[in-house]
């Protein structure tokens, strides 16, 4: 009997193969393109100061990876959507100085190091999208050199107003070097996820801040790698302070984001509302959201479903408010919402428009290959604002919540405010009994 071939050898088993449609033609397309440039712009001939500095981005990025291998495989493991390398310190430094074949190259061992020690043993990430990701930059790199010539730059270390030539053509490089990174990398990943959220295929504000940031790095290291090679390794540090840093942070937004809706967990809710108390003395409000009748959607399609119309409800909600305010999932169906700076007939508006939003709401859920839309949702909204209905954190969750249950009594999706009056339930007469007249006998 003879021993089956590694799957390596079989490539109608390779995982290119059962991608979902479009991304064959887009990651060869690509991959083409890479080669194509670099074998047709290579860039001029290398200078034995170009090898010196190519040795030194060697030594630096293999080192930063090395040094921080925990780090990169825990942001990869956290990681749910564009993971931002920080390598693209040393892949576009070495873009801005190095002739472009260079430049290939000491992108191709990055992305390979990583792929070894860190990718494929956290993710089984597969290598064919590996590729991909290092045909974008090679692009990107690609760009970098003929950009810097065309705004005349040939060497990036020159006084007075050349320096500032210098500094444009840099930002205008990193600008173009991350669209190209970025958009094609976004492509792959609707391709592959098309239901994901745009925020989660572009990447967030933040997560964009991050690239730039390691680019402006890159720029520096440029500079530095023109001065004196060696000096290079003085980046390293704060390269990897703030890539702890970046750990850090996600590591801190996991813990206080709600697994199933995204939204804040109600522990760090409470703690933003408590913030907001000891912040300032203005009005602001707190809103109760809760679903109405929402254990028929789980008994009707299941639970799976369900978890899909609290999803689609958490982003409607979050859809309807201001940057600075905070929702948190409460627990079950309901959801709680910050409102700062905000009076009462404000927040009354703010939870018209929510409940309006999710009445609106149409959910597309698959069960069983069968598709069913689950509309006809609706919400009850209790309102309370500071400082009238209370002044501290359980006071005024207790407020909305009173607010919300009277909302539920009135016969749901309607919001109430905690500063209206309860309608008193109508009296019921109290019937009196007939005199007890006494009639007297006969004489």
């Amino acid at each position: 009997m003879t021993a089956a071939r590694p799957r390596a050898l079989r490539p109608t088993q390779w995982a290119l193969f059962t991608a979902p449609q479009g991304v064959l033609p887009l990651y060869l397309t690509v991959e083409t393109a890479a080669v194509a440039l670099v074998v047709l712009f290579p860039g001029p001939p290398p200078t034995g100061l170009d090898w010196a500095r190519l040795g030194a981005l060697f030594g630096v990025s293999l080192l930063q990876t090395e040094l921080s291998l925990g780090i990169e495989k825990a942001r990869r493991y956290l990681a749910d959507g564009p993971h931002i390398s920080m390598t693209s310190v040393w892949m576009f430094g070495g873009a801005v100085v190095l002739p472009a074949g260079m430049a290939v190259a000491l992108t191709v061992v990055i992305y390979l190091h990583l792929w070894l020690r860190v990718w494929r043993p956290v993710q089984g990430r597969s290598a064919y999208r590996v590729v991909f990701s290092a045909s974008t930059i090679l692009l990107a790199c690609v760009a970098v050199g003929p950009l810097m010539r065309l705004f005349g730059v040939r060497n990036v270390l020159v006084d007075g107003w050349e320096g500032c030539l210098v500094l444009i053509a840099i930002v205008v490089a990193g600008l173009v070097y991350t669209t190209i990174n970025g958009v094609l990398v976004a492509i792959g990943i609707k391709l592959h996820h098309p239901t994901r959220p745009w925020t989660k295929t572009i990447g967030t504000k933040a997560e964009n801040a991050l690239e730039l940031a390691t680019l402006s790095l890159g720029g520096a290291t440029a500079v530095v790698l023109v001065t004196q090679p060696v000096l290079v390794g003085l980046i390293l540090l704060p390269v990897i302070v703030l890539h702890r840093n970046i750990l850090m942070r996600q590591l801190e937004e996991k813990a206080a984001q709600d697994s199933k809706t995204g939204l804040l967990t109600d522990a760090e809710w409470r703690v933003r509302l408590s913030n907001e108390l000891v912040r300032t003395r203005e009005q602001f409000a707190v809103l109760m959201v809760d679903l109405d009748r929402f254990k028929r959607v789980n008994d009707t399609y299941g639970h799976m479903a369900g978890d899909a119309v609290l999803r689609k409800v958490a982003d409607t909600i979050r859809g309807q408010l201001r940057a600075y305010d905070s929702v948190g999932r409460w627990g079950g169906e309901e959801f709680a919402v910050l409102l700062p700076q905000i009076s009462d007939s404000g927040a009354r508006h703010v939870a018209e428009r929510v409940r309006l939003a999710i009445t609106a709401l149409a959910v597309t859920v698959t069960i069983d290959d069968k598709t069913h839309v689950i509309s006809d949702l609706s919400v009850s909204v209790g309102v309370a604002c500071y400082p009238d209905a209370g002044t501290t954190v359980d006071g005024l969750v207790h407020a909305a919540d009173t607010a919300m249950y009277r909302a539920k009594r009135a016969g749901r999706n309607t919001v109430v405010s905690s500063a209206d009056q309860p309608v008193p339930a109508p009296r019921r007469a109290v019937p009196t009994s007939p005199p007890n007249l006494r009639l007297r006998p006969p004489s």
